[in-house]
C-alpha cells in the first residue's frame, strides 16, 4: 500500500483560527500528530503528557492537547500529540474515526465509512 496524504485544517480551541496543514494517514498512529510550533501559534494548551510507543519500538514521552479539526466537510474537537522539529504530521485512528473515515487501500485515498462501531 502506497502513503495516503490528506490536507487537514488545524483549529485553536474555539474554532476561530484556522491553518492548513499536510499529513499523511497513520493508521498505526492513535492520535493525530501536528508540529508544536502550530498548535503553539494557535495556542493549543498542552492538557497532559504521556509515554508514546514510537514505530521503531522506543518510548518517548510526549504532550498532548485538544484542536479542533476540519476533515472531508466536518469539523470536531480531537486529542493531537504535540510533534516536536522534524517529525512528520500524522493523521491517526482516532480523529479517523471521528470524521467516519477509513483508508482505501487500493484507491490510495480517504472513504466515507458511516458506519459505527459501538
Amino acid at each position: 500500500m502506497g502513503t495516503v496524504k490528506v490536507t487537514i485544517a488545524v483549529g485553536d480551541p474555539q474554532g476561530r483560527t484556522f491553518e492548513d496543514l499536510e499529513v499523511t494517514v497513520d493508521t498505526g498512529s492513535t492520535f493525530t500528530a501536528v508540529p508544536r510550533e502550530l498548535l503553539q501559534r494557535l495556542e493549543v494548551p498542552v492538557m497532559y503528557s504521556a509515554q508514546s510507543e514510537l514505530a521503531d519500538g522506543s518510548n518517548a514521552p510526549v504532550d498532548i492537547g485538544e484542536a479542533v479539526i476540519r476533515l472531508e466537510g466536518r469539523q470536531f474537537h480531537t486529542q493531537v500529540i504535540f510533534a516536536e522539529e522534524g517529525e512528520p504530521g500524522l493523521l491517526g485512528v482516532v480523529t479517523l474515526e471521528q470524521a467516519l473515515l477509513a483508508v482505501d487501500p487500493v484507491a490510495q485515498r480517504l472513504v466515507q465509512t458511516n458506519v459505527l462501531r459501538y
